[in-house]
């Protein structure tokens, strides 16, 4: 009966209440997610986007093979810029439409399996999950992504539905096309935009062997062997149209694929509950410090995480259950192992795990009582939204673009702008206004102390910048101070927000303040 339950809800054709509860889910993912977009400047690594976008088509796939990267995305966002060149936020957008599909997708994934409330539980999670939305408002390509392993993930959860029809010859005419297509598509899309779905690969593909496993051939001669020669293609379509691009990447670096990645805290319990609470657990977390933010209803995530458990004890037997529970732990537990070696768990390479985590909480949800389904819908709205509210008010990017306004405004010829910074020149450059006189055109700018020293001596003033662009030990002021002693003392010392601070000393034989 549970298994005639589920095809019907798999093979049914959906209502117009329930396309309209998915739009509703997708509309809401883009509002809150376009809203106060520009509020935040760019840190380093979308600072680097910005930079990469404005290459041309050559520079910017030479430059994307070098650091690591897919230069998908950043031929979208070049598209992107020949339509607006006014402000540096469209380079968001593409992020914020992602993001609010991929809510529509959970939405769809959950409401197939267990029936609207699963479907709207995991959709308004998936639309108003900090830090959803904060990578949702951010020029990266996580978003996309995440919202490609989203449809590969449905795909196979149609497989997994009903593997003896996938199982059929994909030219017979009840084969499960769109499933094996969507998961495809979806894979190869990923993994062509960033090398962070790669585990995506491991985890489907534990999945299709646990649905290949659960064949029997007794009752359908050769159906075990005919999934494995569907299994086979689509491994072999997604490697074909994915091996050329890594083994790009693996040249253009010569093999060093793990190096320059020390700027990652080393893996502690403090790390550990970062990542969970922010991925998972409906929690903000800070861009440039590893750490959580204040939430603003601390219960959230305590309910979530009891969802979750639920919704996993419920599906604990059927393969859907199984795909879901591989495709939320295979990607954490294989970053924290590498992070036994070498640091590399960080909440945004862990993020599209959220999916069918999100999924599973649905799933829990959807086990409520009908009648308490209005005010637990309800009632979940309102907390997802009010805990939002804090990624719209606190400040979790450094203020390099006030630092640079300020800068491009009282720089005069023959100053020197010395970054503690090494990316500094990059976050000034990007984020100087538009408008007004480069400060390279007055000044000097360097991460160098000893050549901001050569410039003070032969009578220029240093404008001394301390803060950070990106996640990585932050000098601190005190120390910042000490270390420019031999300048003398500030004339003027400018706070810009919380993370950077600018002192200006006077060059020696003009002491006062300009």
């Amino acid at each position: 009966m549970a298994t005639d339950r589920k095809l019907r809800i798999w093979s049914e054709t959906w209502p117009s209440g329930d396309i309209a509860w998915m739009a509703a889910i997708v509309l809401l993912g883009l509002v809150v997610r376009l809203f106060r977009i520009d509020h935040q400047p760019f840190w380093l690594d979308e600072a680097l986007t910005s930079q990469r976008v404005h290459l041309g088509v050559s520079g910017l796939v030479a430059d994307s093979f070098t650091n690591r990267h897919m230069p998908t995305y950043f031929l979208l966002l070049q598209l992107v810029t020949q339509f607006a060149h006014s402000s540096d936020a469209w380079l968001r957008i593409p992020s914020a439409l992602f993001g609010a599909m991929t809510a529509g997708v959970v939405f769809a994934m959950a409401r197939r399996i267990s029936g609207r409330t699963a479907g709207l539980a995991a959709g308004l999670l998936m639309a108003l999950s900090p830090l959803q939305v904060q990578y949702g408002q951010e020029a990266r390509s996580y978003t996309l992504v995440t919202l490609l392993i989203a449809i590969a993930l449905w795909g196979l959860l149609r497989i997994a539905q009903d593997p003896s029809r996938a199982s059929l010859d994909l030219r017979h005419e009840g084969s499960e096309r769109w499933g094996w297509a969507t998961y495809v598509l979806g894979s190869v899309g990923a993994l062509d935009v960033l090398g962070d779905a790669a585990p995506w690969l491991l985890a489907s593909n534990l999945s299709l062997f646990l649905i290949w496993r659960s064949l029997r051939s007794g009752s359908m001669p050769g159906v075990q062997s005919a999934f494995r020669r569907n299994w086979l293609l689509s491994l072999i379509l997604i490697c074909l149209c994915c091996v050329p691009f890594y083994g790009a990447i693996f040249a253009a670096n010569k093999g060093h694929m793990l190096q320059n990645f020390n700027w990652i805290p080393e893996l502690s319990w403090q790390h550990l509950w970062v990542v969970a609470g922010s991925v998972y657990l409906m929690r903000m977390a800070a861009v440039v410090k590893f750490d959580l933010l204040h939430t603003a209803v601390p219960v959230l995530g305590a309910m979530v995480a009891m969802a979750a458990c639920v919704g996993l004890w419920r599906e604990r037997h059927r393969l859907e259950g199984r795909v879901l529970l591989l495709s939320v732990m295979v990607l954490p537990l294989l970053v924290l192992a590498i992070s036994l070696f070498k640091s590399m768990l960080l909440p945004r390479y862990v993020l599209w795990s959220a999916v069918p985590f999100f999924v599973l909480v649905g799933l829990g949800i959807g086990a409520l009582p009908r009648r308490a389904v209005p005010v637990t819908i309800t009632a979940l709205f309102l907390m997802g939204a009010v805990n939002l509210g804090p990624v719209y008010r606190v400040e979790t990017k450094p203020r390099w673009d006030m630092a640079a306004a300020t800068l491009a405004a009282n720089v005069r010829p023959g100053d020197t702008v010395f970054t503690s910074d090494p990316n500094g020149s990059t976050m000034l450059a990007v984020l100087q206004p538009k408008n007004g006189t480069p400060i390279e055109a007055n000044a000097v700018i360097t991460s160098q102390l000893d050549q901001a020293m050569v410039r003070w001596k032969q009578g220029g003033r240093i404008w001394a910048v301390n803060g950070r662009s990106a996640l990585g030990q932050r000098e601190e002021l005190a120390e910042f101070k000490s270390r420019m002693a031999a300048l003398g003392s500030p004339a003027v010392e400018i706070p810009q927000g919380k993370e950077i601070t600018i002192l200006m000393f006077p060059a020696p034989e003009d002491p006062a303040p300009n």
